[in-house]
């Protein structure tokens, strides 16, 4: 993965944003919640049957966390390149997994982009092909 860093600010938001994909490839989605502030917006596109905005870790936690484990084998979030982009941070990557249902594989590309108040993430959008997604539900 890389990691642009320009100045102080965007190397702690960059490892801060890095630090949480480390706990999410470990499978250590607790650790990963609890980095986030207790009120996350965490936006997911409407193309997907559970997008939308969630407010707050437990929405987050049982709208987009606990669907990977019951509708996707082996999902996994590989960020790329990880960006400060004026008061954000993006990073670049892909998504892939094998739907439980129908044993069809997916990978796609996805945009990620974070807003941190004082270190912590408080803003969280996606961005990604969702047609990808569901031709493999």
């Amino acid at each position: 993965m890389t990691t642009h860093q320009h100045d102080e600010r965007t190397a702690t938001g960059c490892a801060v944003v890095e630090a949480l994909y480390g706990s999410l490839a470990q499978g250590d989605v607790t650790t990963l919640l609890a980095g986030l502030d207790e009120r996350i917006e965490w936006v997911v596109p409407p193309g997907l049957h559970y997008g939308g905005t969630y407010r707050g870790r437990e929405q987050v936690l049982e709208n987009v966390f606990s669907r990977f484990v019951t509708e996707w084998q082996d999902f996994t979030v590989a960020p790329a390149e990880i960006m400060r982009a004026g008061d954000r941070i993006v990073a670049l990557g892909h998504y892939s997994a094998t739907n439980l249902a129908t044993g069809k594989p997916m990978r796609t590309r996805f945009v990620h982009i974070w807003r941190l108040r004082e270190g912590v993430p408080v803003h969280f959008e996606t961005v990604l092909d969702t047609h990808t997604m569901v031709a493999a539900m």
